[in-house]
């Protein structure tokens, strides 16, 4: 069985996931002031997951794509099915990567070059924070474009990690 960290890195992923069920490319593509599309979030995400998940601790590439939604590039309007479809390959490749993940591994340092990007367990934290922020941006974007019936913000915690008796 995974981490527990790493279960919890899965369902945030999963909530975030749901998070743009039913969002048209049109939609995705949408600026609103300094706010970034929903279309480069995906893409950043995915580039984020690729980075910490595939390229530091794997030594590969999945995607030369996703470059583009490093933090230091700009705001972009990607096509929604494309972006989606990278960080499907990506979230994959990760896990792979990430369900091997035991409780000594969790104080690892992974670098970026010379720069220590913090060890796993805090980059899987900052990954699972990451997802629930984008989240969150998400749903206001869309209620700014007048969505109805959006998913809930957590819903069912059936397939969180819990914590004691229900």
């Amino acid at each position: 069985m995974a981490h527990q960290l790493v279960l919890e890195l899965q369902f945030a992923r999963e909530k975030w996931f749901s998070g743009h069920a039913d969002l048209s490319n049109e939609d995705a593509k949408k600026q609103f002031g300094d706010a970034n599309s929903i279309g480069w979030m995906v893409g950043h995400l995915a580039w984020f997951e690729q980075l910490t998940w595939i390229e530091i601790s794997q030594g590969k590439t999945v995607s030369e794509m996703l470059h583009a939604f490093d933090w230091n590039n700009g705001a972009s309007v990607p096509d929604l099915d494309e972006v989606l479809t990278a960080w499907e390959e990506v979230t994959a490749v990760s896990d792979e990567y990430l369900n091997q993940i035991t409780e000594d591994d969790l104080g690892t340092t992974l670098y970026r070059g010379e720069y220590s990007m913090g060890n796993i367990g805090t980059m899987l934290r900052r990954q699972i924070w990451h997802y629930w922020y984008h989240l969150g941006e998400m749903q206001a974007l869309r209620q700014v474009m007048e969505h109805k019936n959006q998913p809930p913000f957590i819903g069912p915690m059936s397939r969180s990690v819990t914590y004691g008796a229900d």
